[in-house]
């Protein structure tokens, strides 16, 4: 794993082949993304890995299959997952714990989205971190048809990754920036590793700031 981040940040993708860890990485990303869209405790760095893996796919590296139906595939079952995790645990102690953890007015944000447009929010969700997860598992708590929320979040699912992963292939195959194909990787993955930071560092301090209420 760790020679396979090294050849990434050095742009070295000839020793990414010859570690034979091309495969290795993009079942780290569709485990990834699955996850992120399962869990909303796992603040993962969806969307700036689907604009790492369009540079990839556009240097090369990958094939346009890991943008086009791998992650989206990933990203889709997720929604499904939070789904039925809506579906099975409203009303038990983890729906409290969830808003323990996820960004204040997350929340009400999705159901207002929810509220004002049905089925559609799923495709505007899918854009905003956290608020993706949770539309599915509103949609599992309302006990909406789970054919339509399967359809709906698999096709939000390609749409996003498909806008993504062309913003990302775009930076890597336009001459103008042909130079700088190194440092657009290295902001990615700092990207990736500083909003995960970001994101667990806000999750303690809600919690901890809960737990202070708590206490007085």
């Amino acid at each position: 794993m760790q020679d396979m981040l090294l050849a990434i940040w050095h742009q070295d993708f000839e020793q990414l082949i010859q570690l034979q860890a091309v495969g290795l990485l993009v079942t780290c990303l569709v485990v990834i993304l699955f996850l992120e869209s399962s869990f909303v405790f796992l603040p993962l760095p969806g969307d700036s890995l689907v604009l790492l893996a369009g540079g990839l796919v556009g240097m090369g590296v990958l094939g346009p299959e890991v943008v086009f139906l791998y992650l989206p595939l990933a990203a889709g079952v997720g929604s499904v997952m939070a789904y039925w995790q809506g579906h099975a645990l409203h009303g038990t102690r983890f729906m409290g714990q969830v808003e323990r953890v996820i960004p204040e007015g997350s929340l009400p944000r999705a159901s207002r989205l929810l509220e004002r447009y049905g089925f559609w929010a799923m495709f505007v969700s899918r854009f905003i971190p956290f608020v993706r997860v949770l539309t599915p598992m509103l949609m599992g708590i309302s006990r909406l048809n789970l054919l339509r929320v399967a359809m709906t979040s698999f096709a939000s699912a390609f749409l996003w990754a498909l806008a993504l992963s062309m913003v990302g292939k775009f930076m890597m195959a336009t001459p103008l920036l042909a130079d700088h194909h190194e440092l657009l990787t290295k902001c990615l993955l700092v990207t990736s590793f500083a909003l995960f930071v970001i994101a667990v560092a806000a999750i303690g301090m809600r919690l901890l700031k809960r737990s202070t209420k708590r206490a007085r």
